[in-house]
């Protein structure tokens, strides 16, 4: 199966965690958040994977290479000016072809069963299918509006509290059939859910909400990075870790001084060194 994961982002909001790396290279708990969701893909038989790069594409190049190391077959679609999630993707078309294919960005700790989202799909032969997942602070996120049978009516961008009328929010994962990349022009800015979904809707095209179980977070700012590594720590996301004493997980290559005091939860990554006195 195919997957189309975005990975131009720059990460201007995480900076001072970045410096200059692209943000799907900013490591979640010592592992670069790419490279979780590459094996995420591939536990889910997604294994021909294209990867739209935009900012410092050879960073990423170099680390990810052709994806062997992964367990997958990867490519790169980069592109010289942002455009859009729906106008990237549609830049692909000849990767994705005729399949029903996945849509991931890559700045996101997800544990969801892709391969379930993807059957869902194609048992409702719906134009996209969307992976929801319930938030206790929607009002950053795309909120959707559904009838019984799960199709989608209604689409609440960033609304105010008084609009807020469910906690499902839009996690910008997508199944989605090449029939509803044929609205998306080419060559210019498109987005899926401010441009592509309301002409969906408008020309009666299903759309389908799927609440997800498992875990998933944006990571798009400091609170939510710290938030997500948190949740790792706390289990709410299940990574492999390394070797785990009492709430603190430590890499075999760190060097901790004897009379460092550990705090748990805590995490101690490949090669650090924690001297004497130091408290974390």
């Amino acid at each position: 199966m195919k997957a189309i994961l975005l990975a131009g982002g720059q990460g201007r909001r995480l900076r001072s965690i970045t410096g200059s790396l692209p943000k799907p290279m900013v490591p979640l708990v010592g592992v670069p958040v790419l490279d979780r969701l590459l094996d995420l893909l591939r536990r889910n038989g997604f294994t021909d994977v294209c990867m739209t790069l935009c900012y410092r594409p050879e960073v990423i190049q170099e680390h990810c290479g052709d994806g062997s190391s992964y367990g997958v077959h990867l490519k790169y679609r980069i592109e010289s000016e942002p455009r859009g999630t729906a106008g990237g993707v549609r830049a692909c078309s000849d990767f994705y072809g005729r399949e029903d294919f996945l849509v991931i960005s890559g700045d996101a700790a997800c544990s969801f069963d892709l391969l379930g989202l993807y059957r869902r799909h194609q048992q409702a032969d719906a134009a996209v299918t969307i992976a929801l997942y319930p938030n206790a602070e929607p009002l950053q996120y795309g909120l959707v509006l559904q009838d019984r049978q799960g199709l989608v009516q209604h689409f609440i961008e960033k609304p105010d509290w008084e609009h807020v009328v469910t906690d499902l929010v839009n996690t910008g994962i997508y199944i989605v059939s090449p029939r509803a990349m044929a609205y998306v022009p080419e060559d210019q800015p498109f987005d899926f859910a401010k441009d592509l979904f309301p002409l969906l809707l408008a020309a009666h095209e299903p759309i389908l909400g799927v609440p997800m179980d498992g875990y998933w977070c944006d990571i798009g700012d400091t609170g939510a990075y710290l938030r997500a590594h948190c949740d790792a720590l706390d289990g709410k996301i299940r990574l492999p870790l390394p070797a785990r004493t009492g709430g603190v997980f430590r890499a075999k290559s760190a060097r901790v001084d004897r009379s460092a005091i550990l705090e748990a939860p805590c995490f101690i990554g490949e090669n650090a060194v924690i001297g004497a006195g130091a408290r974390i």
